[in-house]
């Protein structure tokens, strides 16, 4: 059994956590820090998720380790929801594959090809549920995001570990380790959580732990007490957990209340007394002025994260997880000749002794599986150590651990992830040198460069810097300094010394089975753009030519002289850092936009997944640390995900540049508002919920909460329309807590502010704190609590930013004049019916929102990433209606909703009364066709920066942009090609290499050695299959199909392979025009068959290892049985001899033959119907096997099966020439 640990991250801006991945053919487990940027990591890599069940994090339970576990479970859960959804489907089409296969063995056409196996409910039952090992709070961790993170269908179990419950599972001498503390049928996992000394937590940070003594002396009744408090509050976590992800909540269903007791927003309905049909309500609702009437009426049933307001708050704790993990013994093989030599029945009872179990001999004798198995292998070792500061080697090199005969058992490597400084620690060192036996890899920023983990988008990003270096820039990356530079002039203390510690590189390989070794072929090239020697296509300079001269036309002048003309905020610089929806991708990462106003500091406009190291790409450390100190708000429009999943790190690094030092910890509320609005703090404006999460996440990690100040924003609609806007604060302490947190009904104390009244002293105060004269939201129609804003600064600029939106009326009256819009454009006018579906705006959309704005200029931003490059930018309305458009039926690949729309309708509908409300879209504009936007208009690329004054000349370097991204899309789809058949190549002759190697040593081994070739030549043919089905159809990726068909070619099975490869082609053939979106789509679609291909190939593989066994079996028998005397004579035997070798002979030549047709079928084209260019014709192909099936007899028909062969050249060519007309 072949098992391997691969490498996925190792600390970059990019990916700052460290993650591996243990693969098993059955199963894969992830191990590591789970940070931002892994799943993104992972979406350019080999690495899936699919057969994913157990996910275990390493070190201190904070977001800098676990960032990116949030995405990583939707990403799991989405493909588990695909998976459900199109079962019914596979199943159907296992079964008439099943029923064309054995049409085709009643025919004789194809008889040598495997069964294709139906998906089984162990394999579904495998990827049906996920488990999370971590440390203590990862429970909490994962309920604080119930108001944004909702899946049905994912059982999810969490398995915390500190060290006084690990303690409590320990045995008893002389090994309590004898058991571990986790194992499943692959591995055996034993945990470890280190602490930091002592003297690391004397700063008020955390409390030494009390020793065994101190326990004693407590009184037992009130530890008591504790202990039951502590497991009600874990419940209450563990049961909100489990609504997450298993819930059988319906979006259609609805509960019974009175009208008075409806809490708002709602939307509300009543039965109609005679039809019984449900109608809309539309009369005096709950909240405002007119009177209730006393009436029974229906609202939908809460979604289960709504009905759990706050959850018990947690503690900080600081301990360091760490894991050994072997895989189980391996039995011995068992050996047929001692079974037979003790009398054992044949059949069953071989099979008993295999499992472990005894049977009886022929003479009655107990027959134990020691006495006829070879001695068992045992299991591999490999720690997996994360420590997060020098504080933490004393304890780990002192465990008791590696004392034990059972957990230290044949260690075989160390994965060492180590923080800044850990590695040049004297003790730690010892201890490596203590285990010299062991290999020694490690992934630490003193040993690990800052390359670019995700190459696409630096290298695009490259190409347009050429282009417009006033606009791009090279990413901030450096390939070779070790140690790293520091973010916040952290002390450097590192001798760059690696040996005998081996740095840890992306793709590479630790193998454990069925050879130990570290294997490097994975690891690609890093990126160096600086060296690239890169040169613009010649189509791009002549636009960039013409472009030039247009921009010295006396024209262009003066058109740019009309836009800055009494231009607010011209050097207002606005940074771009993610730009698509949804889910991170190779080319665009999610939500993210940095204004910079001169003046007044640094604004975020949201923060999704791997903001922090989109910043740092951007800027280096010294300029880094001058936008921290100067920032001074975050805005966030809405909980999804991928708009605020990267706030809490953000806030740390402004928390860590401002407070270099820390601050102790206090229990002291601040409740006097005009001390905290003059202190250095930063600024996070959001709906309530958002507010929430950020004081439940303060109680798992000092992040620097006690330094935020948090308000909520409560926009009302007032009479004429306008918005009247409330900012709330809540007074907490610095772990998000407050008295009486969890007696019903408590609140804490909370503050009020507004920006324009002059009656409120605090205004003043909180206009000079943000910078901005005036902060407008206004609720819009995406998911609950989504609103865009318009930000109003004192010399006149106006910014207003949509967040994920349907076009809204209200915030084009809102941000009516503004200097700039920021808009999103998930889709192009094609798609207006997924755009309504998911409730976001097209291209032509958001120009309408600008003209009626009357913005200066638009910047769009937020595409779907099925737009990898350019969008087309066109100034028109041709955007279509929902119904009738061609989008309305698109599987867009986006993520599913994150939480369920249980307001849909109602977000414009800020005033409580609803009249009126059946007739209204809710405020949303339609892009029907009127005048079009006259202002410019840009797209947005991650990484992109554009002063406000500049939007005319970006905008006219449009043209070479596209051409650009069409050139190197093109480019990309080919330079893929190329290297996945230079990847499949190197693996061919290095597999080559070993056959012919195993050819000298014995006949039989040299037989291995033909099908070994011939598997490996079928293996690239197969893979080159889906290299040019993907060919075909350049906007749809196949690398996630050719790394599934690269998987099955490791079996060998060249049959499969090249079924698969087929199968590939015919799903791109059926879609020639698919978009970037149908990779996936291709990708679930051949994944069944990818899998089944898997299984049989195995099954095949075990079936050829005991058909061998079986040979020599029978030889052996033979052997003995022409020793003992018998009645035949040798003239009889001599004379049956060539009777026999004649009827074999014709067996195997008939067997290769029907093989050679069948394999030669698949390899006709599925669209023109000919063999494929390179492939042999199926004439060739029966001889050559005919050929090699006569030679092996020995019989007289050698001669007549190879007489084909000895063609002329020009005769196989008219042959060959003859089947492809």
């Amino acid at each position: 059994m072949k098992f391997y640990y691969q490498v996925v991250t190792t600390p970059t801006a990019d990916t700052p956590g460290s993650a591996v991945v243990l693969n098993f053919p059955d199963k894969r487990y992830l191990f590591g820090q789970i940070a931002e940027g892994t799943q993104r990591a992972c979406a350019g890599t080999s690495v899936k998720f699919g057969l994913m069940t157990d996910i275990f994090l390493t070190g201190r339970l904070e977001m800098s380790n676990a960032g990116g576990l949030f995405g990583v479970i939707l990403t799991l859960a989405d493909g588990l929801a695909s998976a459900a959804a199109n079962f019914s489907e596979k199943q159907k089409k296992t079964e008439n594959e099943e029923r064309k296969q054995k049409q085709d063995l009643a025919q004789g056409g194809k008889g040598d090809e495997l069964p294709i196996p139906r998906p089984g409910s162990k394999r579904v039952a495998q990827r049906g549920t996920l488990t999370i090992h971590g440390g203590k709070n990862l429970t909490h961790l994962m309920a604080t995001a119930r108001k944004f993170i909702f899946r049905k269908g994912l059982p999810m179990y969490m398995q915390e570990h500190d060290g006084d419950s690990l303690a409590g599972q320990r045995g008893s001498p002389p090994d309590p380790y004898e058991q571990p503390t986790w194992s499943d049928q692959n591995i055996k996992v034993w945990v470890m959580a280190v602490s930091p000394e002592s003297h690391s937590r004397s700063k008020g940070k955390r409390t030494r732990k009390r020793s065994h003594e101190e326990f004693r002396e407590e009184d037992t009744a009130e530890v008591e007490e504790k202990n039951a408090a502590a497991l009600a509050d874990q419940v209450i976590r563990q049961n909100v957990v489990s609504n997450m992800f298993n819930s059988t909540w319906t979006l259609d269903a609805l509960q019974e209340l009175k009208l008075a007791d409806v809490q708002m927003p709602a939307i509300i309905f009543v039965r109609d007394p005679k039809t019984k049909d449900l109608q809309r309500y539309t009369g005096p609702a709950p909240g405002g002025s007119m009177p209730l009437p006393d009436i029974t009426v229906l609202v939908r049933k809460p979604w289960p994260g709504a009905n759990v307001e706050r959850i018990p708050p947690a503690s900080w704790n600081e301990d360091a997880i760490s894991y050994i993990v072997r895989n189980h013994n391996i039995r011995g093989k068992f050996d047929p000749l001692k079974a037979q030599a003790l009398k054992v029945r044949k059949g069953p009872d071989y099979a008993k002794l295999t499992r472990g179990e005894s049977v009886l001999s022929e003479d009655g004798q107990t027959i134990t599986p020691d006495m006829v198995l070879d001695e068992e292998k045992i299991g591999k070792g490999v720690a997996i150590i994360d420590l997060p500061s020098p504080a933490y080697v004393e304890n780990l090199v002192n465990r008791p651990e590696w004392d034990s005969p059972t957990a230290a058992l044949n260690l075989e490597a160390f994965i060492w992830i180590l923080g800044p400084g850990v590695g040049d620690h004297p003790k730690l060192r010892e201890f490596v040198a203590k285990m010299s036996h062991c290999t020694h890899t490690v992934s630490s920023p003193d040993y690990c460069p800052d390359h670019l983990a995700m190459k696409e988008v630096a290298k695009s990003t490259a190409q347009m810097a050429m282009v417009r270096p006033d606009n791009y820039a090279l990413p901030v990356y450096d390939n070779v300094t070790v140690p790293q530079s520091r973010l916040f002039n952290e002390a450097v203390v590192s001798s760059n010394e690696c040996a005998p510690l081996r740095p840890l590189e992306p793709g590479m390989i630790i193998n454990m089975e069925p050879t130990f070794g570290v294997d490097e072929s994975e690891v690609t090239p890093r990126y160096d753009p600086r060296n690239a020697k890169e040169k613009l296509p010649k189509d791009v300079e002549t636009r960039m030519k013409v472009i030039s001269g247009q921009e010295e036309t006396p024209e262009f002048q003066d058109n740019l002289a009309a836009f800055r003309q009494d231009l607010p905020g011209a050097d207002v610089e606005i940074i771009t850092l993610g730009t698509g929806s949804s889910v991170p991708s190779k080319h665009r990462n999610v939500s993210s936009t940095l204004v910079h106003a001169p003046g007044n500091g640094y604004y975020l406009l949201d923060c999704g997944e791997g903001t922090l190291g989109q910043l740092k790409r951007v800027f280096g450390p010294e300029a880094l640390r001058e936008v921290f100190q100067n920032m001074r708000m975050i805005w966030i429009s809405h909980l999804h995900a991928d708009h605020h999943l990267g706030i809490a790190n953000v806030i740390k690094a402004w928390y860590q540049a401002n407070y270099p030092n820390g601050l102790s910890r206090t229990d002291v509320i601040e409740q006097d508002m005009p001390t905290i609005l003059r202190d250095k703090r930063l600024f996070v404006v959001c709906e309530q919920m958002m507010t929430t999460w950020l004081e439940e996440y303060a109680s798992v990690e000092d992040y620097g909460f006690q330094k935020v100040t948090a308000l909520s924003a409560i926009p009302q609609q007032v009479r004429g329309g306008t918005f009247e806007t409330s900012f709330e604060y809540r007074h907490c302490r610095a772990d998000g807590t407050f008295p009486g947190q969890m007696e019903a009904g408590s609140r804490p104390m909370t503050t009020t502010l507004r920006f324009q009244d002059d009656s409120d002293p605090l205004s003043a105060l909180l206009r000079e704190a943000i910078g901005l004269s005036d902060i407008l939201p206004c609720r819009v129609q995406h998911c609950r609590g989504s609103m865009a804003v318009t930000l109003v600064y004192p010399d006149g600029f106006k910014l207003s930013f949509s967040g994920d939106c349907r076009p809204s009326w209200n915030f084009a009256a809102t941000g009516r004049g503004s200097t700039v819009l920021i808009h999103e454009a998930t889709f192009q006018n094609d798609m207006a019916g997924s755009a309504i579906a998911k409730k976001h705006s097209t291209y032509a959309e958001a120009l309408e929102v600008a003209r009626q704005m009357q913005a200066r200029a638009l910047l769009l931003t937020h595409f779907s990433q099925r737009y990898q490059g350019n969008v087309a930018m066109k100034n028109d309305h041709t955007s279509q209606e929902a119904k009738g458009g061609p989008g309305s039926n698109s599987s867009a690949n986006l993520r599913t909703k994150d939480v369920p729309d249980d307001e849909e309708g109602l977000a414009e509908e800020s005033n409580p009364q609803l009249e009126g409300a059946n007739e209204d879209t809710g405020g949303v504009i339609t892009a029907t066709p009127r005048a079009q936007y006259n202002g410019p208009y840009v797209n947005a690329f991650d990484y992109m920066r554009v002063r406000v004054g500049d939007f005319p000349i970006l905008q006219a370097y449009v043209p070479a942009m596209e051409k650009l991204f069409a050139i190197l899309e093109e480019a990309s789809a080919a330079s893929g090609e190329k290297a996945q058949q230079q990847n499949a190549t190197k693996k061919q002759n290095s597999k080559s290499k070993l056959a012919n190697k195993n050819t000298e040593k014995t006949g039989k081994a040299g037989k291995a050695g033909k099908v070994a070739n011939s598997g490996n030549t079928k293996k690239v043919e197969g893979k080159e299959r889906v290299e040019k089905a993907a060919s075909r159809s350049p906007k749809a990726s196949a690398s996630s199909a050719a790394d599934k068909v690269e998987v099955v070619a490791e079996v060998g099975n060249p049959v499969i392979i090249r079924r698969v490869g087929i199968r590939v082609e015919k799903a791109v053939s059926r879609a020639p025009t698919a978009s970037a979106s149908s990779a996936d789509e291709m990708e679930l679609a051949v994944d069944a068959s990818i899998e089944r291909a898997e299984r049989a190939a195995e099954r095949a593989e075990k079936a050829a290892e005991r058909a061998e066994r079986a040979a020599g079996h029978v030889a052996r028998r033979a052997a003995k049985a022409s020793s003992l005397p018998t009645d035949e004579s040798d003239e009889d035997r001599n004379a049956k001899r060539p009777i026999w070798a004649e009827k074999r002979a014709a067996r195997r030549a008939a067997r290769a033959s029907a093989s050679a047709s069948s394999a030669d079928e698949m390899e006709v084209d599925t669209e023109a119907g000919n063999p494929r260019k390179g492939s042999r014709s199926p004439k060739r192909a029966t001889s050559k096997r005919a050929g090699r099936a006569s030679a092996s007899s020995g019989s007289e028909t050698d001669k007549d099966a190879k007489k084909p062969r000895a063609r002329s050249r020009r005769s196989r060519s008219r042959a060959s020439g003859v089947e492809s007309e």
